[in-house]
């Protein structure tokens, strides 16, 4: 496992333990499996908990869930490439993997601070 999906790994099976865990993904990446309403998203964020209805499994290489979407159900692939974020809702505490946020969204990012900031 690359190291810097092993840290996200690792980091999501941390906030799991604790509750609620948020996983912000951009669902572009070609091997992401989350419904066709939802491809395009750069900063798709889905939440988590060890006691949702549905079990879900966190493997090394990504999320394996079948979600609700519109209350049908998603047989959902998260791979860790795709994982650009995690935080706990509640807590607000997180983390931010700088090398796998979406490039585009990092200019959007940009584009609005300068903005805010003449």
């Amino acid at each position: 496992m690359e190291n810097e999906n092993k840290n996200k790994y690792d980091f999501l099976i941390h906030l799991l333990s604790e509750g609620d865990a948020m996983v912000f993904l951009d669902a572009r990446f070609p091997t992401v499996d989350v419904p066709d309403t939802h491809k395009d998203n750069s900063a798709l964020s889905l939440v988590f908990n060890l006691k949702f209805r549905r079990p879900f499994d966190v493997q090394e290489e990504g999320i394996y869930a079948t979600l609700a979407f519109g209350g049908r159900p998603h047989k959902c692939v998260i791979p860790f490439e795709a994982v650009w974020a995690i935080h706990d809702p509640e807590s607000k505490k997180g983390q931010v993997w700088e090398g796998s946020f979406p490039k585009d969204l990092q200019l959007k990012v940009e584009a609005n601070t300068e903005a805010s900031n003449p």
